[in-house]
């Protein structure tokens, strides 16, 4: 993130925003944002919790034999290792930011149509110069300061932060030239996330 950076060309961006777009940048926004670790164990935790609530309420009431307590110990470890591993495998398996960022989108579009108009983005060394139906804006550097690039397309970061604003920039909008150079800006003017 060099304030130096050698000014290059702007590169022109023309392209209508789908939800599909939106998906990708804010999917890419969640993976790379670090979370507290018992955020990203909260099944696990909570299961262990209401686990130890039981426990604790059975052992209150002074009931139970050793045989009881020992099973018991043994189907609270059963249960929190499948927890673990359920919560891990449905991690990998349906990426659960994709599914609840999907159904986010579509609403976001439909509640917002000026969020589906055509829009010209030019990308130079000054930041973003946006041009759309409704208005036009100009976004410096630093409102964006960090950027992550996924297959589909560029995503800046308003924050390294959970919640942070993003902004897409779909590679299907510029060429695999343009893409190079907008890669040589971002990396020059922002910091990469991820």
């Amino acid at each position: 993130m060099s304030a130096d950076a050698p000014a290059a060309q702007p590169v022109l961006l023309e392209y209508t925003l789908t939800a599909d777009d939106l998906v990708d940048g804010l999917t890419a926004a969640h993976r790379v944002v670090r979370r507290p670790w018992y955020l990203r164990q909260l099944a696990p935790l909570v299961t262990a919790a209401v686990v130890l609530v039981v426990v604790a309420k059975t052992a209150l009431a002074g009931d139970g034999t050793p045989t009881m307590w020992i099973a018991l110990a043994v189907a609270v470890a059963i249960l929190l290792l499948l927890t673990a591993g359920m919560s891990r495998l449905l991690r990998r398996l349906a990426d659960p930011a994709k599914l609840t960022y999907r159904w986010s989108a579509r609403q976001m579009i439909r509640g917002n149509p000026g969020l589906a108009q055509p829009l010209r983005v030019a990308v130079g060394a000054d930041g973003l110069h946006i041009v759309a139906a409704g208005g036009e804006t100009t976004a410096r550097w630093a409102q964006h300061p960090y950027h992550v690039e996924t297959p589909r397309s560029f995503v800046l970061l308003a924050s390294d932060r959970l919640g942070a604003g993003v902004l897409v920039l779909p590679k299907r909008a510029i060429g695999e030239t343009d893409a190079a150079g907008l890669r040589a800006l971002l990396s020059a003017r922002t910091g990469r996330l991820g």
